[in-house]
């Protein structure tokens, strides 16, 4: 081999190594596997494990790659509440997000989220969620 192809060869490698190398630290550094959705509540409501929202504008925040996530409602970049969800395959992409309320005396309890664009429903149950403060 000559020196031309040596040095084109330990190039091509360092290229490589280079890539995995930042492919890694993006994995480990800030890349996250969370979706998140903004939404804006008109009246308080409650979460199945009595979690109270105020009425104005969230961020939802929903773990990826899961059937069960913990979803998270933010507040100004707050953590204000947690409740564990099951996801539900739809058989069509929601148009736009929606939460889906049961009335339970005078208070209004987010049942579920309808994530605009997806194709899943995050259904909350009162089993494991948590209050966040």
């Amino acid at each position: 081999m000559n020196l031309k192809a040596v040095r084109l060869v330990l190039a091509l490698a360092a290229a490589l190594v280079m890539t995995a190398s930042l492919s890694l630290a993006g994995s480990w550094f800030g890349k996250s596997s969370t979706k998140s959705l903004n939404v804006t509540l008109d009246s308080d409501v409650k979460l199945s494990n009595g979690a109270e929202l105020k009425a104005g504008n969230y961020t939802i925040r929903i773990p990826e790659h899961t059937q069960s996530p913990e979803v998270e409602f933010y507040d100004g970049g707050r953590l204000v509440a947690k409740e564990q969800a099951k996801v539900v395959t739809q058989p069509q992409k929601n148009e736009y997000t929606a939460l889906e309320l049961t009335t339970k005396g005078n208070t209004n309890v987010v049942t579920a989220v309808d994530p605009g664009g997806w194709a899943e429903k995050l259904v909350f149950s009162s089993s494991g969620g948590q209050h966040g403060s």
